[in-house]
């Protein structure tokens, strides 16, 4: 008897036992997608934005795409620690520079975690570093930074800054000496380019003295959205109304894929369409449940393409260790896969050079990275092996109850020089990579001579070439012993 396995558009779930979930879904995967429906392959890799680094040994701590309308001009901005500072630098198509005019203007603000959001072709620059210690207001513009801009005149300091519509808001706010944690501040309305603030009557509170603060927001759907650590709001400039008892643990995980907003909170990743939020991360509940909860405002997202990508550091799954893990989940067929990265991922932002978007992050050592799309080539991370893999379900080729005998497999692949075949009978955890069969052609037969209820194939590569395609497999079986 032959059985057939010919497609895994399935991708990653670990949220329901073998016998609940269908045969096109995956048990195990790391670095491998799906490109073309059906079929399984390697992911691009990365590599450096450029040679120069941020600042040496630091966290990029803060990335943002400022597009200068004034010039039409596109500046990656990135933030980092420099001694007792927090500094700023910038970067076209070339290596990053120091801003014209931060001097030390942010001294002894090292560590501050900065907001930015553009506006009036300028990009608002607001921050927090502890307790009632905010950063002092600033905005760039070109290549200059100021804290002396007159559009910051009486503007609250916040931890977040956000343009809805015609106005810049001002989130988790302190003036006067005093913090108002659910309170969002408005600017006037321009006029001739510049704006002013009217602290006394301009603002918006989302709840009041009510123990939760506001930890990010974002314009989406034609509203301002605003999370807390335990809930979230909507603000339509007539009404602010509670969404649902669902928050926000991490403002860098807040971003918009095609107009909807995605989320990370401690319980898993959210999307809202304009109702109810949305807990999309279900399949993958166990990575969820293993990052360290001591670490959950570290979380970070980026748009990939068509996916939302959100990094949760290391964790470890069914016994395997994933070391910098990004759970990505794929908007246009609504499954998961994992991507580790060589490297710690500090920091991200979706950035256009020389007309190309991509999706950027910075490291825990002062560098910024490009994440590659298929059509870039681009098959190691910055220069290091990618290890990829997939484990398929528990297969029962319909009898679970019977023992069977595997004689050959045939694998179809493409790009498939050195890929790993290996095969676990009845969880025996038998998948030491040295009793594997390495794939040498695009169609091959392999001799497996295997027994038992149910089987597991594994699939493994590690390596800087180009990445390998995997269309699916038969298997040859025969009854060894009826129940």
């Amino acid at each position: 008897m032959k059985v057939k396995y010919l497609e895994f558009s399935g991708l990653l779930n670990v949220g329901v036992s073998d016998f609940g979930k269908p045969l096109n879904e995956l048990s195990a995967i790391k670095n491998c997608y799906e490109y073309k429906i059906g079929k399984l392959e390697k992911v691009p890799g990365y590599s450096l934005a450029t040679a120069s680094q941020v600042i040496d040994e630091q966290d990029v701590n803060y990335l943002h795409h400022y597009y200068d309308t004034a010039n039409k001009i596109n500046y990656l901005l990135a933030t980092s620690t420099e001694g007792s500072d927090l500094t700023l630098e910038y970067r076209t198509t070339g290596n990053f520079a120091t801003i014209t005019g931060i001097s030390t203007t942010w001294y002894t603000y090292a560590g501050s975690l900065p907001h930015m959001a553009n506006y009036l072709s300028k990009t608002f620059i607001v921050g927090y570093k502890s307790g009632t210690t905010f950063l002092p207001n600033a905005t760039i513009n070109a290549t200059t930074f100021s804290t002396a801009d007159t559009d910051l005149t009486d503007m609250p300091q916040g931890k977040f800054v956000v343009g809805y519509k015609d106005l810049l808001y001002v989130l988790h706010a302190k003036t006067g000496g005093s913090v108002y944690p659910s309170r969002a501040y408005y600017s006037d309305e321009p006029i001739a380019g510049a704006i002013g603030w009217t602290v006394l009557t301009s603002f918006v509170e989302f709840g009041i003295d009510d123990g939760d603060e506001i930890t990010g927001a974002l314009e989406s759907l034609d509203r301002l959205l605003v999370w807390k650590q335990y809930s979230m709001w909507k603000y339509d400039e007539s009404e602010v109304k509670k969404i649902a008892d669902v928050g926000c643990d991490s403002y860098k995980s807040i971003i918009n894929v095609f107009n909807i907003p995605y989320w990370f909170n401690r319980n898993g990743i959210w999307r809202w369409g304009g109702d109810k939020p949305q807990l999309i991360s279900s399949k993958v509940q166990p990575f969820i449940d293993a990052i360290d909860q001591t670490a959950l405002d570290e979380v970070v997202a980026v748009q990939y393409e068509y996916e939302y990508r959100c990094f949760i550091g290391d964790v470890t799954v069914e016994d395997v260790n994933y070391t910098n893990t990004w759970i990505c989940f794929d908007s246009r067929r609504e499954k998961i896969y994992i991507r580790c990265t060589y490297d710690v991922v500090k920091s991200t932002a979706t950035y256009v050079e020389s007309g190309k978007q991509r999706a950027y992050f910075g490291n825990d050592d002062g560098q910024v990275m490009k994440f590659a799309t298929k059509i870039d080539k681009i098959y190691a991370d910055n220069g290091n092996e990618i290890d990829s893999f997939f484990v398929t379900n528990n297969l029962d080729f319909g009898s679970p109850d019977i023992i069977k005998q595997n004689s050959k497999i045939t694998i179809y692949t493409k790009n498939a020089q050195g890929l790993n075949f290996m095969i676990d009978p009845d969880n025996s955890g038998e998948f030491e990579e040295g009793r594997g069969q390495v794939l040498k052609t695009n169609v091959e037969d392999l001799d497996i001579n295997s027994s038992g209820y149910r089987f597991r194939f594994k699939f493994a590569e590690n390596s800087t070439v180009k990445g390998w395609e995997l269309e699916g497999f038969i298997v040859e079986t025969e009854i060894k012993e009826e129940p």
